[in-house]
């Protein structure tokens, strides 16, 4: 009996989980479109960072791993590939923001 109402609480959860989440998008997304000059910024940082997975995905090799399948492989190699680009980009964009700060 007490498994039964734990399941049921758990669905509940995932349920207001998931309208909570879809929520936030939608509202995110409409706030957008209201205010369509300052969100471009921001959508130019979604397409660069699209255009880093999309990149490491194609360079990544196909090559399968143990237990997976190749294009499971290439997701996971693009996946190394976009983290490390983006720690590297992290790291130089650092570096220069303190170099500016020190001359400014």
């Amino acid at each position: 009996m007490n498994e039964s109402i734990i399941n049921i609480g758990m669905y509940v959860t995932y349920g207001l989980l998931i309208i909570a989440a879809l929520t936030a998008i939608a509202f995110s997304i409409i706030h957008m479109f209201d205010n369509i000059r300052k969100a471009i910024p921001t959508l130019i940082g979604i397409g660069v960072l699209a255009l880093i997975v999309v990149f490491s995905y194609a360079i990544s090799s196909a090559e399968p791993y143990e237990n997976a399948t190749p294009a499971v492989s290439q997701w996971v190699g693009g996946g190394i590939t976009a983290t490390m680009i983006l720690v590297g980009l992290c790291i130089i964009s650092a570096f220069f923001t303190e170099i500016y700060k020190y001359f400014r």
